[in-house]
């Protein structure tokens, strides 16, 4: 049986192809189209997901899309009524793609694949949570989901059994702890649904000055992690931006901050005192869930689950003993959690197939690479079994910035060894090269390490692994500074020799010559892009940075 999950017109599109219970393809469409958060049909993610499994639409036996449309569209009629006549431009401005794409998903699917079969839509949250489960290991979990709004809920919790999840209970828009964190990423400078990551990087650069205003005048945050906001601050419902700037400015006593403008320390702690707000309605919530189910373990996804430095603190403070984190908590992976709804409901002895890994996008083989090489009018050396790793690292050692492009693509936001640039974490000024030669973005933002699964405590207080880099956790060692954050912590990624040998070899190498099994793990992109999936791709991001090394599979080029 083969499924077909996707997620569209939103932010993140994707599609993901399941057979029998087992996810074999993922991808999102910015990926293909080079547009960053592409949110419009994904139709190049499924031909790709078809193309990988060898058929065609005759050959999907049912098709998912991840939420309600109508009811999506009942709550914003209903919103735009009950603050008629505020919201006018906004009905004005969202109406066109309701009535031309959003409602005729069918159609849709039919016009771009071909597909004239069975269709099934499940609740963007009931997505979420499956996302979650159906990839976690667990046979029986709590499942808990956090993000800016979906139909109505904007977080949901329930129970998760076999092939059986129950969301219980929902928190309702207008009410939205991923909407107040958009809503102040936009307050400075930066953009929602695309920027809030930067504004938890800065957060460490700032102290919560601001944490006592946030909960009196901004949002009450309930024991249960419940919500609720003072509206009078929001404009997302009825305007063309998410914030009423003349209430805002009085707040802070600063006026909103201009894209690209200079950050000042106000900002940090704006972003300090938006963080702390944030780790407490997670920490509530969370503990609100253990004490309802009685579970030992969680299961959490929603666009909220990439904050992982809320993440990090959720596992050293429990209550759960085990969490587990969907590594593309975001609408991209609600298309793997529709995709896996679809098979549960459908197939008459379903099977669980925990997710192995997240290398589920399209791979390039060797001639494909050596012509892209070839057409950029550059040279490549190739090189044979152990000494492709063993040049890499020495490169690496010698303080070298390598981009690494291997095997198949990382689904979900972070790239995890085989789309990255990788770099020297013992060397302080790294960083800097990093920000400003190679990825042209702000200083401020931090580099995550990847390190060897077994030499993981010796660098990180981390009593397990972090396949994902999904987790902030505090750093021990003074070995490598420059893949440590300003309040001493780190984004953390393990790697192990079952999930990605060639990686972890390198790794490996690299500490034998160093003694610090510890490498700079960034996306293989430069700033507003994508990350690369074709060895193009990659070219392009080598000869348009200060990049020093490009390894293409087993071709290495030097500039």
């Amino acid at each position: 049986m083969y499924t077909l999950g996707i997620s569209c017109f939103y932010h993140d599109s994707a599609a993901v192809l399941i057979h029998n219970g087992n996810v074999i393809a993922a991808s999102q469409e910015e990926r293909h189209s080079r547009i960053k958060h592409d949110w419009r049909f994904p139709s190049k993610s499924i031909e790709f997901c078809l193309r990988t499994a060898g058929i065609d639409s005759k050959g999907i036996d049912v098709c998912a899309y991840y939420e309600k449309p109508f009811l999506k569209f009942e709550r914003m009629i209903e919103t735009f009524l009950s603050i008629a006549p505020r919201g006018y431009i906004a009905f004005i401005d969202s109406m066109p793609s309701w009535l031309r794409q959003k409602l005729w998903v069918p159609h849709l699917i039919n016009k771009n694949t071909g597909y004239d079969g069975r269709l099934l839509y499940a609740e963007h949250h009931l997505s979420h949570a499956a996302s979650a489960f159906f990839a976690s290991p667990f046979e029986d979990a709590a499942v808990l989901t956090i993000d800016g709004v979906g139909e109505w809920a904007t977080a949901s919790y329930g129970l998760a059994s076999g092939s059986k999840i129950n969301v219980t209970h929902e928190m309702r828009f207008p009410h939205s702890l991923g909407l107040l964190y958009s809503t102040l990423t936009t307050f400075l400078g930066f953009k929602a649904n695309n920027d809030e990551y930067k504004v938890m990087g800065m957060a460490p650069y700032g102290t919560p000055e601001y944490y006592d205003l946030f909960l009196k005048e901004l949002v009450t945050v309930r024991d249960d992690g419940s919500l609720m906001l003072n509206l009078d601050y929001f404009s997302f419902q009825y305007g063309r931006r998410m914030f009423n700037g003349r209430r805002f400015a009085r707040l802070f006593g600063i006026n909103p901050r201009k894209a690209d403008s200079e950050i000042t320390q106000e900002h940090y702690d704006i972003a300090a005192s938006l963080q702390k707000v944030t780790e407490t309605a997670v920490m509530n919530m969370a503990r609100h869930v253990y004490a309802e189910t009685k579970l030992k373990r969680l299961c959490i996804a929603g666009g909220v689950a990439l904050n992982s430095v809320a993440n990090g603190r959720l596992l050293r403070e429990g209550p759960f003993e085990e969490i587990f984190f969907q590594p593309a908590a975001g609408d991209a992976g609600a298309a793997m959690g529709a995709a896996w709804l679809a098979y549960h409901s459908v197939a008459e002895k379903p099977e669980r197939h925990p997710l192995k890994s997240v290398y589920l996008g399209p791979e390039y083989d060797s001639a494909q690479i050596r012509t892209a090489i070839g057409n950029a009018g550059l040279n490549g050396q190739e090189l044979q079994g152990d000494d492709l790793v063993f040049r890499a690292a020495r490169l690496l050692a010698e303080g070298k910035v390598v981009g690494w492009f291997q095997g198949r693509m990382e689904f979900g936001p972070r790239a995890l060894g085989n789309r990255s640039i990788l770099a020297d974490p013992r060397r302080p000024e790294m960083k800097d090269i990093l920000n400003l030669k190679v990825k042209f973005r702000e200083a401020f933002r931090p580099f995550a390490p990847a390190v060897t699964d077994s030499a993981r405590s010796e660098f990180f207080n981390l009593d397990r692994q972090s396949p994902y880099m999904l987790m902030t956790v505090p750093v021990i060692s003074d070995r490598i500074p420059a893949a440590t954050h300003a309040d001493g912590s780190a984004r953390v990624q393990t790697v192990s020799p079952e999930t990605n040998p060639l990686y972890h070899a390198l790794i490996e190498e690299f500490g034998r010559l160093t003694g610090v099994p510890v490498l700079i793990n960034t996306s293989l992109n430069i700033r507003g892009e994508p990350i690369a999936m074709t060895p193009e791709d990659a070219i392009r991001c080598f000869t348009g940075s200060d990049m020093d090394c490009l390894v293409l599979g087993n071709c290495l080029v030097l500039k």
